[in-house]
Order: C-alpha cells, then sequence, then structure tokens
C-alpha cells in the first residue's frame, strides 16, 4: 500500500503542471488514504477478541462431564483390554457476582454413572442414584462415588477462569481425611476435588487477543504410582460461529513416580490434544474436550509390561437447566 502511495506521489510531481489537476490528484490520495486507515483500523477491531466468564445472580445452568479411558497391553504374554466410561451431572448455581466480576458458584453433583469392562469379560455399571448393591464390586465404588452424590461445593470463579475461596462440605472433609490412598490416589482430596470442578472450567487470557494468541496453565494429578502433571497451551483459532469462539489444547507430560510404589512406572510417549468451544455471548465453556494418549512401561515382581492408556475428558454444557 506505501509503495502505491509513493508511485502515485511521484507521478503527480512529475506529470501535473495544472493546479486544478494537481488538487484533484491529491484530493484522490487523500480519500485513498484515509480509505486504508479505515481499512486496516477495522481489521484490527475484527481480529481482536477478549474473552470472559461471565456471571449473573441467580442462574442456574447444568453440565455433563463424561470421562472415558481405555487401557491396553501384553501381561504374562496375554493380552489385556480394561474400558472405563464415567459420567457426571453437575448443576451449577451463581449465588452472587462481587464487584470485579467474578462469580460465587455452588455447584452439586447430581449424579455420577460408571461403566467398566474388565479383562476377565465381566462388565460393572454403577449409577450413584442406586443405594444398595449385591456385587461387592459396586459396593466398593459407592462407599468413595456414593459420598459425591448430593455433596454441594462452593468455590469463586473469576472472569479470567482462577478458582479461589474452594470449600467442600464438612462431612465430606473428615471422610477424606481418613480415606486411604489405595488405588484411588488423592481422589477425595480437597486438592483433587478442586481439580475437578476446575477441569470442567477453562483458563482465559487477560485483554483483547489476535488469531493465534497463546497462554498456558498447568494441572496435576497424584496418584500411587507417582504425580503426572499437564503443561497446557491454548491456542485462539478464531470464530467457529456467530456466538462460539475455537481455543485448540496442546502441551505436554510429565511423570514424577512415587518413591515408596510397588509399582515401577516409566513414561515412554505421550500425546495431548483438545478443543474448546467458548460462548462469547453466554461467557460460558459451551464444550470442552482434552484427549491423552500414554504409552507407559511398568515393572512389578520381577515382570515388566509395556502399557497404552487413551483418556478422554468432554464437558457439554446442557440445553436444559435444573434447580
Amino acid at each position: 500500500m506505501l509503495q502505491l502511495l509513493r508511485t502515485l506521489c511521484f507521478g503527480m510531481a512529475c506529470t501535473s503542471t495544472d493546479l486544478s489537476h494537481s488538487r484533484l490528484v491529491i484530493g484522490c490520495l487523500t480519500s485513498l488514504l484515509a480509505c486504508c486507515l479505515s481499512f486496516m483500523t477495522s481489521n484490527a477491531a475484527v481480529a481482536q477478541t477478549e474473552l470472559i466468564l461471565k456471571f449473573k445472580a441467580g442462574d442456574v445452568y447444568q453440565q455433563k462431564v463424561t470421562t472415558s479411558t481405555i487401557t491396553g497391553g501384553v501381561v504374562a504374554e496375554k493380552p489385556v483390554k480394561t474400558t472405563l466410561q464415567q459420567e457426571m451431572l453437575i448443576t451449577t448455581k451463581v449465588e452472587a457476582v462481587t464487584e470485579s466480576g467474578a462469580g460465587k458458584l455452588s455447584q452439586v453433583i447430581d449424579q455420577i454413572t460408571l461403566d467398566i469392562d474388565l479383562p476377565n469379560g465381566k462388565s460393572v455399571a454403577y449409577d450413584s442414584n442406586q443405594k444398595e448393591f449385591s456385587d461387592p464390586l459396586l459396593t466398593a465404588l459407592h462407599k468413595t462415588l456414593g459420598l459425591l452424590d448430593g455433596a454441594k461445593f462452593q468455590f469463586t470463579v473469576s472472569p479470567r477462569g482462577e478458582f479461589s475461596d474452594f470449600v467442600i462440605p464438612p462431612e465430606l472433609a473428615q471422610i477424606a481425611k481418613a480415606q486411604p490412598q489405595g488405588l484411588m490416589g488423592d481422589s477425595l482430596s480437597e486438592a483433587s476435588l478442586r481439580r475437578m470442578f476446575e477441569d470442567t472450567s477453562v483458563s482465559l487470557p487477560q485483554g483483547p487477543i489476535n488469531k493465534g494468541a497463546t497462554w498456558n496453565r498447568k494441572t496435576n494429578v497424584k496418584l500411587p504410582i507417582g504425580e503426572i502433571v499437564s503443561h497446557l497451551t491454548f491456542t485462539y483459532e478464531g470464530p467457529e460461529n456467530e456466538t462460539l469462539e475455537r481455543i485448540a489444547v496442546g502441551g505436554d507430560i510429565e511423570m514424577t513416580p512415587a518413591e515408596k510404589s510397588p509399582l515401577a512406572v516409566t513414561l515412554n510417549s505421550k500425546k495431548l490434544s483438545g478443543v474448546v468451544l467458548f460462548d462469547k455471548v453466554a461467557g460460558r465453556v459451551e464444550s470442552n474436550q482434552i484427549k491423552q494418549v500414554l504409552e507407559v512401561t511398568v515393572a512389578a515382581g520381577g515382570q515388566t509390561n509395556d502399557i497404552t492408556i487413551e483418556s478422554e475428558v468432554k464437558t457439554k454444557l446442557l440445553p436444559a437447566a435444573k434447580e
């Protein structure tokens, strides 16, 4: 564009001897420059978008969180495969809004369902709405998952998705302290429960951004075999449609083995990807999907096995909320 202006100016200086002609060319150049500036300004305005969570006191909405995990490998020279799918229905209520625009929220887990296919051909189906079970495995699951069903959690979320003032029910806090680690890790600890609710939200950047902007977030989970740390990178990809904005998720995964674990686990390879659709009008996450694939080597009792773990977490805002 600057080269075009230089060419026109050079032509005007060398060939325009008529005053009116000069004024005409100057007028054309002025109009052209004004159009260029207008075009550049309007493009910048369209390109920049600010992503913020919006809260309105009294609002109630429901989300469905689905976790799918497939674990496969060869153990004792035999192929084994375990699949697990868990669904949670969570109702959120905006109790109040602070002067800074943060939302004081309460969330209740309405229902938890769990379907497991074990290597020995046995299938397990759990529903937290059911209170009595004949299967010992379901009874054991209910001792943990049943504690979450109907429990009310409270916390504050900033317009950027930052959590604070997280409070769990007192009775659950007492049980969590006495809960042995076991295979469930720290699943009932306050930190783990906080992570569970944070994962249904999203981290957002400060201020207006352009397409291609990136920002980061770190999450971690402690298991009996060690600690898994995910370094998430969010990339703004632009509008999905008139109301939804598309955010890609990538990143890296690290594993630190536990010192006293009976299992020695080595992380050989990892993949992490996902997509967030953010409703800029409502100021809420419409959907959130993150998938990761881990290839690990597990050594125990003198045996070494290669295991692949594929997991996917999906969060979807349901159209009909209930209180």
